[in-house]
């Protein structure tokens, strides 16, 4: 079964001239009535408020009824424009008259000066109490013109009795009486031993490590520290102990340290005593 092409359909409706009749009066209406509602715009000079009209001639003849006006009619000329006076009230300027002053006079309300020089380090820097505070305010007051006293009011008295602070008590709940003293031991924040002959600082403290070449160099540090064990257990004999005091906490960011031997005589005689006993030995 066949159908027919959608393109043969008529699938809009049709416009009836009717319809397109009371569309274009609808519109027109519109028009008109927007048109309607406009307004006109009347601009306002000054001289219509006023009253002035802009010209006027400069000889008005008034004519009656029944006269003719004879001769070449005159050119209007315009009036001059009235000046407009605000109605806000402009005072006048009040007269300025100067305050004379004498030298050697002060008024009798004056405050002291300040001082606006910048103090120097001796007398930023220095310590007063109030009492000496309140002495340079008067030393001050009396060098002003007019020899005025600096009077301070006196401080109330909120009370005369002393309050002692009873120290604090505990109490055993169970028994009902104060707990015994005791004594309570405060431990150092710092380890104290004695000297660490082979230590590796930057890797057993700080943490650094090179990788595969790390068993190697841990290794030559131990040998290192093993031919010199009589130097290093010879020298500094007036102390023989070490703390942890400045230095960082292991796993700390701290710099990578370059060991470097100190100059000791006695651990250099200490050295040079074990290598020739062991050559004297073990010939």
């Amino acid at each position: 079964m066949t159908f027919l092409s959608r393109r043969k359909r008529q699938i809009t409706r049709p416009a009836s001239p009717g319809r397109l009749a009371r569309k274009i009066a609808s519109a027109a209406l519109l028009l008109l009535a927007l048109a309607s509602s406009a307004p006109a715009q009347n601009y306002l000079t000054l001289e219509s408020i006023n009253g002035t009209p802009k010209f006027a001639p400069a000889n008005p003849q008034p004519l009656w009824k029944g006269a003719v006006a004879t001769g070449p009619a005159e050119t209007p000329r315009f009036a001059p424009r009235q000046r407009v006076v605000s109605a806000i009230y402009q005072p006048g300027q009040l007269p300025f008259v100067p305050i004379k002053r004498t030298s050697g006079t002060v008024d009798d309300d004056s405050e002291p000066l300040a001082n606006i020089d910048l103090p120097g380090p001796q007398r930023f820097f220095r310590r007063v109490s109030e009492q000496q505070f309140f002495e340079r305010i008067a030393q001050e007051a009396k060098k002003q013109p007019g020899g005025r006293r600096a009077i301070f009011p006196e401080e109330p008295v909120i009370s005369k009795e002393t309050l002692t602070r009873v120290p604090d008590i505990r109490w055993d709940p169970t028994r009902r009486q104060p707990f015994p003293r005791m004594v309570e031991l405060v431990e150092p924040g710092y380890v104290l031993h004695r000297r660490i002959l082979f230590e590796q600082p930057n890797f057993e403290r700080a943490g650094y490590d090179f990788g595969v070449l790390q068993p190697a160099i841990c290794v030559g540090v131990y040998f290192y520290d093993l031919a010199l064990l009589p130097y290093h257990a010879c020298s500094d004999l007036q102390s023989q102990w070490d703390t942890d005091v400045g230095k960082c906490m292991p796993g700390d960011p701290s710099p990578l340290l370059i060991p470097r031997e100190r100059f000791s005589v006695t651990g250099l005689v200490g050295q040079a005593s074990v290598i020739m006993g062991g050559l004297y030995l073990f010939p």
